[in-house]
């Protein structure tokens, strides 16, 4: 009987030690279960992560891109936006004034009609330092891109030490230690530039005459001194320029003058793609020959002084990658000596761009000015369409060819607007303070 109570509590302890390791095999294929489904909850959180660092590589790739386009305009990187490739300041033809008196030094002067204080210019080449230019490399920056992320990785947190319930990440050993202190180089920032030009203008109507239109050429030379553009706000800026040009022509060499402007502008960014500007400047005409004529001109008098307020609101409108559209809206008071010269003017531009590469674009422009004249009665109305090509040569130097014709009126019966135009315009920077 005892023997049989011995064979039953050891048949007890058998089923409870059987039992027990039946247990602890479950316990552990319930913890192995769980290990395997945390792998794919780390394998999730590992994707995460790299797509957070795609992302951030994405982004970094972005701003080198946008550093190196700014680095080939350095005086660009300066300016505010972003709705500004440089095309030299160049001559526009302007309003025309009547036939001067009959006295014998008005007859021998320049014709204001025909003083072409600033060739033909398309918004986005007069205030592309403001605008930023399409981004036409893409396939460019998504190679470099992919390049980036097939570069190494730093490994997947480690799992090692999970004993305290902690997570812990080997580092290498110079990423433990501080780091060194480097000197604080500061970065050349150039306040100013100074800018020569050359230029050519041809047309078939210099003198804008309705009776004998004459067929002759300008030739443009001249120097711009100018400050980058000053901030006073995270989006308003003042910027200042002198400028000073010779100008001849080919034939009509009695005609010859010479030219200084100074100007005063404030910009403002509205939006991303807008921006308005308000702005002074004066021009200054000066005979550059002696005429030889009696009790005429001299070289060196002046026979223009005119001040100018403006107005202008600009846009531009990204159609597709390579393709924009550039719009500018100005209007002008106009206070001159002589007085005959005061006018208001309202002026239109619209320009479609095509960028075929990095530093070529091409283009077409509409150009649109309305004037009245206060001191007399006499309204024009002149129109301009032409297209232009410009080429960044290199960091300093500019090329930009336009062709195209002109049409308008006036009230006065001698004055027509109507003929073609060329111009050839090369800038380069002199240097930069």
């Amino acid at each position: 009987m005892r023997l049989k109570n011995w064979k039953n509590l050891f048949f007890c302890i058998l089923l409870a030690s059987s039992g027990g390791s039946w247990c602890c095999i479950r316990v552990d294929a319930a913890e192995s279960a769980n290990t395997d489904i945390w792998r794919p909850e780390n394998l999730a959180s590992i994707q995460v992560t790299y797509r957070q660092l795609c992302q951030n590589l994405e982004q970094e790739t972005i701003n080198s891109l946008c550093k190196q386009s700014s680095e080939l305009h350095p005086l660009d990187s300066q300016m505010p936006l972003n709705l500004t490739q440089q095309t030299p300041e160049t001559t526009q033809t302007p309003v025309q004034t009547e036939e001067p008196e009959d006295s014998q030094k008005q007859n021998d002067s320049p014709q204001l009609e025909s003083q072409p204080s600033n060739l033909p210019t398309s918004p986005s080449d007069s205030k592309e330092e403001l605008l930023n230019a399409p981004e036409i490399n893409y396939s460019q920056r998504l190679e470099r891109l992919i390049q980036l992320l097939r570069s190494p990785k730093q490994p997947p947190e480690s799992d090692s030490d999970r004993e305290l319930g902690l997570r812990v990440r080997l580092r290498p050993l110079e990423q433990q230690l501080p780091p060194i202190e480097q000197p604080i180089v500061p970065k050349f920032q150039p306040i100013g530039y100074l800018q020569g030009r050359i230029g050519y203008f041809q047309t078939n109507n210099i003198f804008s005459s309705n009776d004998s239109p004459i067929e002759d050429g300008l030739i443009i030379s001249g120097l711009t001194l100018a400050s980058a553009y000053f901030p006073l706000t995270s989006k308003t800026y003042l910027n200042a320029s002198i400028d000073g040009n010779l100008i001849r022509y080919i034939n009509q060499s009695q005609y010859h003058y010479n030219q200084v402007r100074f100007n005063l502008s404030l910009y403002q960014q509205l939006s991303q793609r807008m921006f308005g500007e308000i702005s002074w400047s004066n021009q200054q005409l000066f005979y550059a020959n002696n005429s030889d004529r009696p009790n005429s001109f001299k070289a060196g008098d002046r026979f223009l002084n005119e001040n100018s307020l403006q107005l202008a609101l600009g846009r531009r409108d990204p159609l597709t990658s390579r393709l924009t559209l550039d719009s500018l809206y100005e209007f002008s008071v106009d206070f001159a000596d002589p007085l005959s010269r005061n006018r208001i003017i309202n002026s239109f531009w619209v320009s479609l761009n095509y960028y075929l590469q990095k530093p070529l674009q091409v283009g077409i422009d509409y150009q649109g000015n309305f004037s009245d004249f206060t001191q007399r009665d006499r309204e024009d109305e002149f129109h301009r369409l032409f297209g232009h090509l410009n080429y960044q040569i290199s960091d300093t130097t500019n090329l930009n060819v336009q062709a195209g014709v002109s049409l308008g009126s006036s009230t006065v019966e001698n004055i027509d607007f109507d003929g073609w135009f060329f111009s050839v315009n090369y800038s380069l920077q002199l240097g930069r303070f």
